[in-house]
């Protein structure tokens, strides 16, 4: 009974462990972390006291959030609960997926271990929860595509249909990984799926036209205009770019970055002894790497192409698996994990930094407020969120829409002083100023001071603490799903 259960016991204990971990560090701050903290937080506020998220979305990810909201009043508090069991159960998945691949339990969960080490996973745990999600569903549709199939046709069906609900649920998760599990699904229907080639090619239309259902009629879903966002973003050529930006982002890290710059040749250098359905998995994970780090990007801190080649640690640690089957020692199997959870701490702390904002402050400030009724906010990513979840005001990260024009509209401010501001508007201008270097102005005075600025000085101030750009098509179009339903 004991050595029948063994394994699950193993998977459990290291389960409750990596929940442990997360916890320790997610409970540092009673504030949320990364500039989209809160705006998971205001999300889950929104739907539990109107019946809707404020920004329309079908990611389960969110509906998730909500369901855990019900264990407690503090919503930052359950969402981090949410957010450290689901990179528990990443670990799980990981690890079932890793057995599968090489029937070896002590290096499947070695590999679960080091999948959840990598410093890249701290940018989804703290910041991008959605994509969390979305790995999560992406790693259960991995698996499933890699199950063998029953013989018999009803159970092969039912099989069938796991593979389309996971597929579902990853397509509803996050953009970017729906993107990447159609390009892992059409080519296994073309190859799988053994009916004639006219009924073949009427489901592969079938599918389309169920894909584009989906981007019509749900919110924040693929979309066209999301594949023309990509075609659109600016080509520089940067030699061992991306790896290179994230090395300098992260200089703590160069070792990890080397080893999964090199990790394709450490798949190619075991590859022979592979049998044919494991080469066929790794191959596909060997083209899935090279299509998220084309060094053909220019990679700032959590740009579009910055935040596609984070997901370079999936097919990087699927290529190091199958180096690890090269290790036959129990002990080093041991040996690598027992390290492992220290660095996975260490990577967890630095991510926390990394991704930190200082809500601290922002809570020192929301009391100083003084706006009208009705007004529109235009403060940076991260405020603008802590804003709406403490019901402080309407606020967003960009400039007002046409539709905002009969609104009182103000601007905070991020490192303009009291000096620049005499320099280049009226002295009677009426400017609030906050602890941290924040100031507050009207929207039409804060674009008169930018019009008067010299363009050296333009260019410092306006960055992502000073947003200057509309909201992309992309995210206008989730505005026409606001009047539709008021349940979404």
């Amino acid at each position: 009974m004991i050595t029948k259960f063994k394994k699950p016991i193993t998977v459990f204990l290291f389960f409750i462990l990596i929940v442990g971990l997360q916890l320790s560090v997610q409970m540092n701050s009673r504030f949320a972390y990364g500039a989209d903290g809160y705006y998971y937080a205001a999300q889950v506020n929104s739907y539990v006291t109107k019946g809707r998220f404020f920004s329309p979305d079908a990611s389960p990810i969110l509906y998730g959030l909500v369901l855990f909201s019900k264990f407690g009043s503090d919503i930052v508090l359950t969402n981090k609960i949410f957010v450290s069991l689901l990179v528990g159960f990443l670990f799980v998945v990981a690890t079932r997926l890793s057995f599968l691949l090489t029937h070896q339990f002590s290096i499947s969960i070695c590999f679960g271990v080091l999948f959840l080490s990598s410093s890249f996973i701290p940018h989804f745990s703290f910041n991008f929860i959605k994509n969390l999600g979305g790995i999560f569903f992406f790693i259960l549709f991995l698996t499933e595509l890699n199950l063998s199939y029953p013989s018999d046709t009803k159970k092969r069906w039912f099989h069938y249909v796991r593979i389309f609900v996971f597929f579902v649920l990853v397509f509803f998760s996050h953009k970017i990984t729906a993107g990447i599990a159609i390009c892992f699904f059409i080519p296994w229907v073309v190859k799988h799926i053994q009916w004639n080639q006219f009924f073949s090619w009427v489901f592969l239309f079938g599918i389309v036209l169920i894909l584009v259902g989906f981007s019509l009629l749900f919110p924040n879903t693929l979309h066209w205009n999301d594949l023309k966002a990509v075609i659109a973003e600016n080509l520089e050529f940067q030699l061992l770019s991306p790896f290179y930006q994230y090395a300098k982002l992260y200089p703590e890290f160069l070792f990890e970055q080397i080893v999964f710059f090199l990790s394709p040749l450490l798949y190619l250098f075991t590859r022979k002894d592979l049998d044919s359905k494991q080469k066929s998995f790794y191959d596909q994970m060997l083209v899935f790497y090279f299509l998220v780090s084309l060094p053909i990007f220019s990679y700032t801190a959590f740009s579009f192409p910055f935040r596609i080649f984070l997901l370079v640690f999936i097919p990087g640690s699927f290529l190091i698996l199958s180096f690890l089957t090269k290790f036959k020692s129990q002990w080093k199997i041991g040996f690598l994990c027992l390290f492992l959870f220290p660095y996975q701490m260490v990577t967890m702390v630095s991510g926390k930094e990394f991704n930190q904002q200082d809500y601290k402050l922002y809570s020192i400030i929301l009391p100083l407020f003084q706006f009208p009724k009705n007004s529109l906010i235009i403060v940076h990513q991260g405020f603008d969120y802590f804003i709406c979840y403490n019901k402080a005001g309407d606020a967003f990260h960009f400039l007002p829409e046409e539709k905002h024009k009969n609104r009182p509209i103000y601007r905070i401010v991020y490192g303009v002083s009291a000096t620049e501001y005499n320099l280049y508007l009226p002295k009677e201008t009426k400017i609030q100023y906050l602890p941290g270097f924040y100031s507050v102005l009207e929207e039409k005075t804060w674009q008169a001071f930018l019009q008067n600025l010299p363009e050296d000085s333009r260019e410092r101030i306006l960055n992502w603490k000073n947003p200057n750009a509309h909201r992309t098509q992309t995210m206008l179009r989730n505005e026409t799903f606001k009047e539709k339903s008021n349940s979404i």
